[in-house]
Protein backbone atom coordinates (compact mmCIF):
# COMPACT_ATOMS: atom_id res chain seq x y z
CA UNK A 1 0.00 0.00 0.00
CA UNK A 2 2.85 2.40 0.85
CA UNK A 3 4.39 1.65 -2.54
CA UNK A 4 1.19 2.71 -4.30
CA UNK A 5 1.33 6.12 -2.60
CA UNK A 6 4.97 6.72 -3.53
CA UNK A 7 4.52 5.97 -7.22
CA UNK A 8 2.49 9.12 -8.05
CA UNK A 9 4.90 11.29 -6.06
CA UNK A 10 7.92 9.81 -7.88
CA UNK A 11 6.16 10.28 -11.21
CA UNK A 12 5.42 13.92 -10.41
CA UNK A 13 9.06 14.50 -9.40
CA UNK A 14 10.36 12.90 -12.60
CA UNK A 15 7.96 14.96 -14.72
CA UNK A 16 8.93 18.09 -12.80
CA UNK A 17 12.63 17.36 -13.38
CA UNK A 18 11.96 16.78 -17.08
CA UNK A 19 10.10 20.11 -17.30
CA UNK A 20 12.99 21.84 -15.49
CA UNK A 21 15.51 20.28 -17.87
CA UNK A 22 13.42 21.37 -20.85
CA UNK A 23 13.11 24.89 -19.43
CA UNK A 24 16.88 25.02 -18.77
CA UNK A 25 17.61 23.94 -22.35
CA UNK A 26 15.18 26.54 -23.64
CA UNK A 27 16.78 29.23 -21.46
CA UNK A 28 20.26 28.24 -22.66
CA UNK A 29 19.15 28.43 -26.29
CA UNK A 30 17.55 31.84 -25.71
CA UNK A 31 20.69 33.08 -23.94
CA UNK A 32 22.83 32.00 -26.92
CA UNK A 33 20.50 33.84 -29.29
CA UNK A 34 20.59 36.92 -27.07
CA UNK A 35 24.41 36.88 -26.96
CA UNK A 36 24.60 36.60 -30.76
CA UNK A 37 22.14 39.48 -31.16
CA UNK A 38 24.15 41.62 -28.75
CA UNK A 39 27.38 40.85 -30.64
CA UNK A 40 25.67 41.67 -33.95
CA UNK A 41 24.32 44.94 -32.54
CA UNK A 42 27.76 45.88 -31.22
CA UNK A 43 29.22 45.29 -34.69
CA UNK A 44 26.47 47.40 -36.26
CA UNK A 45 27.05 50.18 -33.72
CA UNK A 46 30.77 50.18 -34.51
CA UNK A 47 30.02 50.48 -38.23
CA UNK A 48 27.51 53.27 -37.60
CA UNK A 49 29.92 55.29 -35.49
CA UNK A 50 32.79 54.81 -37.95
CA UNK A 51 30.51 55.92 -40.80
CA UNK A 52 29.35 58.98 -38.85
CA UNK A 53 32.98 59.89 -38.12
CA UNK A 54 33.87 59.65 -41.82
CA UNK A 55 30.82 61.72 -42.80
CA UNK A 56 31.72 64.37 -40.24
CA UNK A 57 35.23 64.61 -41.68
CA UNK A 58 33.86 64.83 -45.23
CA UNK A 59 31.42 67.58 -44.24
CA UNK A 60 34.21 69.49 -42.52
CA UNK A 61 36.49 69.14 -45.56
CA UNK A 62 33.65 70.16 -47.88
CA UNK A 63 33.01 73.33 -45.84
CA UNK A 64 36.71 74.17 -45.98
CA UNK A 65 36.67 73.61 -49.76
CA UNK A 66 33.66 75.91 -50.18
CA UNK A 67 35.37 78.55 -48.02
CA UNK A 68 38.57 78.28 -50.09
CA UNK A 69 36.60 78.61 -53.35
CA UNK A 70 34.74 81.64 -51.96
CA UNK A 71 38.00 83.31 -50.90
CA UNK A 72 39.63 82.52 -54.25
CA UNK A 73 36.63 83.89 -56.12
CA UNK A 74 36.58 87.05 -54.02
CA UNK A 75 40.31 87.65 -54.47
CA UNK A 76 39.99 87.05 -58.22
CA UNK A 77 37.07 89.47 -58.45
CA UNK A 78 38.95 92.12 -56.49
CA UNK A 79 42.05 91.66 -58.65
CA UNK A 80 39.85 92.03 -61.72
CA UNK A 81 38.50 95.31 -60.35
CA UNK A 82 42.02 96.52 -59.65
CA UNK A 83 43.14 95.65 -63.18
CA UNK A 84 40.06 97.23 -64.79
CA UNK A 85 40.25 100.39 -62.70
CA UNK A 86 44.02 100.35 -62.45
Amino acid sequence: MGYMLLYPILTINIESNNMNATQDASNDAQNKINRKLIEYNETQNDLIFKTRKRLFKLEHNFRLLILAIAITGSVTALMGLVVVNG
